[in-house]
């Protein structure tokens, strides 16, 4: 079924972490192709049988739209083209989805910062540069409690109340522990209007924290083509209607596998 509006060159269904909800829902005002978004919680990715679930279960009841008009008892809807993951391997989450109908898309990356960066390969050259970067970006920001003084003020005061005074201040020294890892905060900006606000936001987080503290570009290339369909096999993975994507444990990130007939 496609009938509504045939001037529209494609519709997609878009799953997509609410990480970047602020950057892909910009992006869909400026991409020709019509998206349907549904953004998924953030964290998903912290148990990939979840993640997973979620997925499956959001592409298991994607159907086409009907719509009616009662006056003349008209039907028309449409169908789409594709589903578009704008996810990457997030834990292997997102290994082992399939569809029986809908053709399925997603990037070659690990996970939403490659996107968010414009590649994998920017991804790679900063990860390589500068040993420990924690990644701060609207979503992340206005999702998750990041690490910085509001978070430990936070995490110290719930320890209290439940475990008492002694030892929420043991409880905090193991927190602090795996920040050391870490030595830089790094801002994605995109320009957009609260790039200012958040950029303030997380170079207090670096101060408290004692991490450097440093802006990085974003790059909108990545998901625009995503959601423009322009899918080059080096950047994307097109996964047919009855096979399903697994981690490739190379640079291509994912491959397709069929799946054996019942």
């Amino acid at each position: 079924m496609k009938t509504v509006h045939q001037v529209v060159a494609r519709r997609f269904r878009v799953l997509a972490c609410r990480s970047m909800y602020r950057e892909i829902s910009f992006l869909v005002s400026q991409v020709e192709s019509a998206c349907d978004v549904t953004f998924l919680p953030l964290g998903l990715h912290n148990d990939p049988r979840r993640l997973r679930e979620a997925l499956q279960r959001e592409i298991d009841t994607t159907q086409p739209q009907q719509f009616s008009y009662e006056r003349n008892n008209l039907e028309t809807g449409y169908d789409y083209d594709a589903i578009v993951l704008a996810y990457g391997l997030c834990s292997r989450g997102t290994e082992g989805i399939t569809s029986t109908k809908y053709p399925i898309v997603i990037p070659r990356a690990h996970d939403c910062i490659a996107l968010l960066l414009g590649s994998h390969k920017k991804y790679e050259e900063l990860v390589g540069t500068y040993r420990g970067i924690y990644w701060y970006s609207p979503g992340w920001i206005e999702h998750s409690l990041e690490p910085g003084r509001e978070r430990s003020s936070f995490v110290y005061e719930a320890y209290r109340q439940r475990y008492g005074e002694d030892n929420a201040r043991y409880l905090m020294q193991l927190e602090e522990h795996w920040q050391r890892e870490y030595r830089y905060a790094f801002y994605i900006s995109w320009g957009l209007p609260v790039d200012a606000k958040y950029m303030d936001f997380t170079q207090e987080c670096a101060a408290f924290l004692g991490w450097e503290y440093k802006v990085v570009e974003g790059d909108k290339g990545f998901l625009m083509d995503l959601l423009e369909g322009r899918w080059d096999t080096e950047r994307f993975l097109v996964v047919a209607p009855g096979e399903t994507l697994e981690a490739s444990g190379d640079e291509c990130v994912f491959r397709r596998r069929s799946i054996p007939a019942e």
